[in-house]
């Protein structure tokens, strides 16, 4: 991997944050044509994606082209993390020092960068770390901006307008960000997203204000997007209780748990046939762990009781789309579901995720992984026998 400019000075960072301040009104009206790349005390800006989606794809270097969404990259001695305040402020790059992109991301990214942001937009696949409202089924049913998505009660797709606009950055230094959506007429939200590095994690902490003159009922959604090849381990108690296993009509066989890890109290789809399917889990404890690229890959959040947790979601959901004839074609998304509340006008919630990555040279066999996971000290990862 090709590594990015190293840290200027703190004045070098001082001079990059008075730039930014003032150009960021010019963001908004003249985004395509803002000519300037800076890297200062570890952050990366760049224009353009057309050999930096390359980039995130194998894990090199940051490119530059035109018209293309705006990047930045927080980084220190343990962690890289990209993201974009553009295509509804998505995450594009998650790794360990020096090692390969965690996250998927779609050829979307460069190939449509400037979407339709209006009620009658569909689904861009950018993939990424993105935040949604949640639960699903009332995601069309809050509005008055699509009539008919409403009547039909639509699950599919999300609010373009929390998912494709522009969010302004508000904030930024070497190990920290700040930024704020517009106001979603499909939703009511105005969402504050913070991105922080301190030594070995990466803390994402998501804000939904209420900006409407009436209640409005929502959770936070985040949903993290892998390679479907990740092995994944999510801790459950009772199989029975606390897992709901879902196939699309597209799926012929059965969609089953992973009986090696379910013996040992954790989830992980059994593999080895097309999959298209969805498991709701309550977690026994909060954490995801994913191996992948390398490296392992662990999302902690704080455990809910279930009844805070929307009926019709799990706390933690993973979505798995995969053909072994075809690896590249498919994802796995890492959710989690923050308590669903109602809101007054006015009214605010936020909901955290904490990233880690850690190289990993093991094997890519349970028990090498299980190893890996003890030695984090996670709950509900068993002692060996």
């Amino acid at each position: 991997m090709v590594p990015l400019p190293a840290m200027t000075t703190a004045a070098a960072n001082s001079e990059y944050l008075r730039g930014l301040n003032s150009m960021k009104r010019s963001i908004k009206h003249d985004r395509l044509n803002l000519p300037w790349r800076r890297n200062c005390a570890g952050i990366i800006r760049t224009r353009g994606l057309t050999a930096l989606l390359a980039a995130l794809l194998v894990g090199q270097a940051y490119g530059h082209s035109d018209a293309q969404p705006e990047i930045y990259k927080l980084q220190n001695s343990k962690l890289s993390y990209s993201f974009t305040p553009q295509i509804g402020g998505r995450g594009l790059a998650f790794s360990a020092a020096g090692e390969k992109n965690l996250l998927k991301v779609g050829t979307a990214v460069q190939e449509q960068p400037n979407p339709d942001i209006s009620p009658q937009a569909g689904f861009i696949p950018y993939q990424g770390h993105i935040i949604w409202p949640g639960p699903q089924a009332d995601w069309w049913k809050q509005q008055e901006v699509n009539p008919q998505r409403r009547a039909a009660g639509a699950v599919w797709p999300p609010d373009p307008f929390t998912v494709l606009n522009d969010y302004e950055l508000t904030a930024v230094s070497d190990k920290s960000a700040t930024i704020v959506s517009p106001v979603s007429p499909v939703t009511g939200l105005q969402l504050t997203k913070e991105f922080t590095l301190k030594d070995d994690v990466l803390l994402h902490r998501v804000t939904a204000v209420n900006r409407r003159e009436t209640p409005v009922k929502w959770d936070i959604w985040f949903n993290t997007r892998v390679s479907p090849e990740t092995r994944v381990y999510v801790p459950i108690a009772d199989f029975s209780r606390d897992l709901r296993l879902e196939k699309f009509p597209e799926m012929t066989t059965e969609v089953k748990a992973d009986a090696e890890k379910q013996r040992l109290g954790l989830f992980g789809f059994a593999r080895g046939e097309n999959i298209k399917a969805k498991a709701f889990i309550e977690p026994s404890a909060g954490w995801i762990a994913a191996f992948t690229q390398g490296q392992l890959f662990v999302i902690e959040f704080p455990r809910q009781a279930r009844d805070s947790i929307h009926p019709d979601q799990g706390q933690v959901e993973l979505y798995l789309e995969q053909d072994p004839q075809n690896p590249d074609a498919g994802v796995l998304e890492l959710e989690v579901h923050a308590p669903y509340r109602e809101l007054a006008p006015g009214e605010s919630m936020s909901a955290t995720e904490t990233w880690r990555a850690l190289t990993y040279t093991g094997k890519n066999s349970v028990e090498a992984h299980l190893r890996a996971l003890r030695e984090l000290g996670l709950q509900g990862v068993s002692s060996p026998q």
